[in-house]
C-alpha cells in the first residue's frame, strides 16, 4: 500500500520525467521515480499460507504466487541446475538407477515407510535431500546435469505437503540438449513417462515447470522484484541431525533476491533507530548478496508450546535493489485481526539510484 504523500511524490517526479526526443514521430519517455517510502500488507493468503509473495520495493507493488503452482525450477545460468520447490517442503532422493523405466515403487516404499523422505522436525536425514536454503544453486539436491545423458540418474521426488494436500511422488530425470533441458517424469508406479523441454529465459533467474501444465510463470523478472515472503524449508544447526543440521518446515521466511543481484544486511536498534538511518549512516555496512536467508526467519521471534510468534522490534534491515536503491524494511505485524499469513511491513528509500 503506498501513502498518499507518496502519490503526490510520484505525480510530480513523473511529469519532471517527461522528456521528449527531437522528432515527432518518438513517443515522449516516461522515467518513474522509486517510491519513497510505503506500508505493505503481504498477501500470503491467510492462515494455511497458500501463496509465496514477491515485493518491488522500489515500486511499492506485491505478487502473490501459489506455492503449489509449480515443482521444479530451472536454473537459466550458465550451468544447468534444477531445484525441486522447497516451499512446499519438497524433498528428492537420488536412486543410481539411470533409466526412468527401472524405477518403481519398489525404491520408493522404503523410502516412505521409514519416513526418509518427508519434511518434518523429527527426519534427523533431512538436510540430504533438500536443496541448500540460504544458496540453494550452490549445493542443489540433483547436482549438475550432465552433458553425458547416460551419466544422469533417476530422482525419486516427494513434492511437499508443508500446508498442501500431499501429492503423488514422482520419478524424475534431467538431461541437456542443444542448450536446453529435457526433464522426463512420472509417477513413481508409472510404466511410461512424460518429456518436457525447457529452454533458458536469461530475464529471469529460473524456468519453473508443473508436472500439470508444464513450464509455468511465477516469479517476476529478475530485475524486477527485491525479496520473497513464503513458507519453505529452513535449517538449524542440531547435534543430532545428521552434518549437525535440521531442515525443517517454517512458516515465514523472508528470501532476499541474490540471483537478480538484491543485498540485505540487519541492522540492530540499539546501534541506531529505524527513523533516524539515513543516508550518512550506510558506510561501513556490508551487503550480503550470497546468503538470501539474511532476513530469513531473523525478523520474527518464534513460537513454542506456551508462546505465540511475535515480531522482533529491535531490528531492521536495508536492502540494496538490482538498480541501486537502497531502502530500509521494518517489519511491524505478524498477522492481520490475529489471522497468520498476513505481516505488514513498513519501507522507505535511504537512497536512490
Amino acid at each position: 500500500m503506498i501513502t498518499t504523500k507518496n502519490i503526490r511524490i510520484w505525480m510530480m517526479g513523473a511529469l519532471a520525467a517527461f522528456t521528449f526526443s527531437c522528432t515527432e514521430s518518438e513517443e515522449p519517455v516516461l522515467e518513474v521515480p522509486p517510491v519513497e517510502e510505503g506500508l505493505i500488507e503481504i498477501n500470503g493468503g491467510g492462515s494455511t499460507f497458500p501463496n509465496s509473495v514477491f515485493i518491488n520495493l522500489s515500486k511499492g507493488e506485491q505478487l502473490p504466487v501459489s506455492r503449489k503452482k509449480w515443482d521444479l525450477a530451472f536454473s537459466t545460468g550458465t550451468d544447468f541446475k534444477v531445484l525441486i520447490n522447497g516451499t512446499a517442503g519438497a524433498l528428492a532422493y537420488p536412486t543410481g538407477i539411470f533409466d526412468m523405466n527401472a524405477v518403481s515403487d519398489e525404491q520408493a516404499e522404503p523410502l516412505r515407510s521409514s519416513g526418509r523422505l518427508e519434511m518434518s522436525f523429527t527426519n534427523m536425514e533431512a538436510i540430504l535431500s533438500v536443496d541448500l536454503p540460504s544458496n540453494p544453486l550452490s549445493s542443489p539436491v540433483m547436482g549438475t546435469v550432465n552433458a553425458t545423458a547416460a551419466s544422469n540418474q533417476v530422482f525419486l521426488l516427494n513434492r511437499g505437503a508443508f500446508g498442501i494436500d500431499p501429492r503423488p511422488w514422482k520419478k524424475i530425470r534431467v538431461l541437456v540438449q542443444d542448450g536446453k533441458y529435457i526433464l522426463q517424469h512420472a509417477d513413481v508406479t508409472s510404466s511410461t513417462f512424460s518429456t518436457v523441454e525447457v529452454s533458458k529465459d536469461r530475464d529471469f533467474n529460473f524456468v519453473y515447470v508443473s508436472f500439470e501444465e508444464g513450464v509455468v510463470q511465477v516469479e517476476p523478472k529478475k530485475e524486477d522484484w527485491d525479496f520473497m515472503w513464503s513458507a519453505g524449508t529452513s535449517t538449524t544447526p542440531f547435534p543430532q541431525a545428521v552434518n549437525g543440521t535440521l531442515a525443517y518446515p517454517f512458516q515465514d521466511l523472508v528470501f532476499h533476491n541474490i540471483y537478480g543481484n538484491v543485498g540485505a544486511v540487519q541492522v540492530m536498534e540499539a546501534d541506531i533507530a529505524y527513523e533516524n538511518f539515513s543516508e550518512g549512516n550506510l558506510t561501513g555496512l556490508a551487503f550480503n548478496n550470497d546468503n538470501r536467508l539474511t532476513i530469513g526467519s531473523n525478523w520474527r521471534a518464534g513460537g513454542g508450546p506456551n508462546a505465540s510468534p511475535s515480531i522482533r522490534e529491535d531490528r531492521f534491515y536495508l536492502v540494496k535493489d538490482a538498480a541501486g536503491n537502497i531502502y530500509k524494511v521494518r517489519f511491524i505485524a505478524l498477522t492481520r485481526d490475529g489471522e497468520r499469513g498476513r505481516p505488514s511491513f513498513e519501507f522507505a528509500l535511504v537512497k536512490g539510484n
